[in-house]
Order: structure tokens, then C-alpha cells, then sequence
């Protein structure tokens, strides 16, 4: 069952690329499946952190300064930096990248494409801490869904760069809030903290909702100026 969690990203791909192919008639999808594989290459740096983070610790977590360390800078920040690089220095300077609502779709399958990779990275122990989650497979099954949520929050605040002239704060904003979603997530799983883990998800249905349904009203607005 563990191992069926690999196909979770695949399928949320095909069934976003459907659902965006009927929404708006693609008349390609290159941009997309360019950013799927920017995502995949950057787990490269996510293997970095966490290969520092074994030379100077090893699986010694026990000290909670330590831990928080590790889960919100190795983990979190780890992961959410390559996918700020690719958005904001590869995909952000596309003509047709002018709204909140561009920046959430590239960021999502940015986002994909990285977990794609990491969840795999994830299930055989090559990144992460051997300390054992009160459910690994529940970890694995939903990482994929929790990295959508950060996805949205980056895409939305670096989209916003294109409407407003304050673009450093707004992409910082972006990187620090996925950073600290992604950590919150992770922090629920290795600290077998289950009321988290619900309060987590609860919020993150509200943030990331209400900012898909901002993005397309700004985008709506933006098409009738």
C-alpha cells in the first residue's frame, strides 16, 4: 500500500492537465510538462540539505531546537527554495505569466513534478529522518496534496509581482509562507502530533481555497480592464 502512494502525483497530474485542457483549451502543454520536469530536477537540492544535515547530526533529532532546524530549514525550506528559483527566474518573465492565477498553476506542477520525485525519495528512507512517523503512509499519501497547498501560496504571492511593483516582498512572502506550510505539515508527521495534523489540514483547505478563488477573481477582473 506504501508503495502506491508513488502514483498519487502522476494521477493529480493527468487529472489537472485534463481539467485545465477542458477549462481553457490548451493549445499546448509544453509549459506545463517544462515545469513538471524543473520540479523533478529540483529535488536535487533537497538531497543536498538533507546529506548536510546527516554529515553534521546523523537521525540525533532529539533536541527540539535541532529538530525544528531540520524540519523547517533542511525539509521545508529545502524543498521550497528550487521551486521559488524555477518559478520566479525561469517562468515568471513568460508573456503570458501576468496574474496570481499563472502563478499558481506553474507553482502547482512546479510542485508536482518535485514530489513526484520526493515521495519515492521519501518511501525508501533517502531523505527524511529514519525516526518513523506514527503513519508513514498516510505521510506519503497526502505529501503530494499538502505540496499543492504550498504551491498556492507561492504562485499566488509571486503572481502578485506582476500586479504590483513591490515584487521582492512578494516573492519573499511566497517562499516563507510555503516554507513555513511545508514545515507545519512535516512537523505534524514527525512529531506524531495527531490534533495538529487535523487543525493543519483544516487550514490549509481554508488558505489554499481562498486563495485560488482570489487569483481567478484578480484574473477576471484583469480580462475585463
Amino acid at each position: 500500500m506504501q508503495y502506491l502512494s508513488f502514483a498519487i502525483s502522476p494521477i493529480l497530474i493527468v487529472l489537472l492537465l485534463a481539467y485545465l485542457n477542458f477549462k481553457f483549451s490548451l493549445k499546448t502543454t509544453r509549459n506545463l510538462f517544462n515545469a513538471l520536469i524543473w520540479g523533478a530536477l529540483g529535488v536535487l537540492v533537497l538531497l543536498l540539505t538533507n546529506y548536510l544535515a546527516d554529515l553534521q547530526w546523523g537521525d540525533n533529532l532529539k533536541n527540539m531546537r535541532r529538530m525544528g532546524f531540520f524540519v523547517f530549514v533542511v525539509i521545508a525550506f529545502g524543498s521550497e527554495l528550487p521551486k521559488f528559483l524555477i518559478l520566479r527566474f525561469v517562468f515568471f518573465k513568460n508573456t503570458h505569466f501576468q496574474s496570481p492565477l499563472e502563478g499558481i498553476i506553474y507553482a502547482v506542477f512546479i510542485g508536482l513534478g518535485f514530489t513526484t520525485i520526493a515521495t519515492m525519495l521519501y518511501g525508501f528512507d533517502i531523505v527524511g529522518t529514519s525516526h518513523k512517523f506514527y503513519s508513514t503512509t498516510l505521510f506519503l499519501y497526502t505529501y503530494p496534496i499538502a505540496s499543492i497547498v504550498t504551491a498556492v501560496c507561492m504562485g499566488f504571492f509571486v503572481g502578485m509581482g506582476k500586479l504590483r511593483k513591490n515584487r521582492l516582498i512578494d516573492s519573499l512572502t511566497g517562499l516563507g509562507a510555503a516554507t513555513f506550510f511545508h514545515g507545519l505539515f512535516y512537523f505534524c508527521f514527525i512529531t506524531s502530533d495527531k490534533r495538529l495534523l487535523i487543525f493543519t489540514t483544516i487550514g490549509f483547505v481554508l488558505i489554499a481555497t481562498t486563495l485560488v478563488v482570489k487569483a481567478a477573481t484578480l484574473k477576471s477582473e484583469q480580462l475585463n480592464q
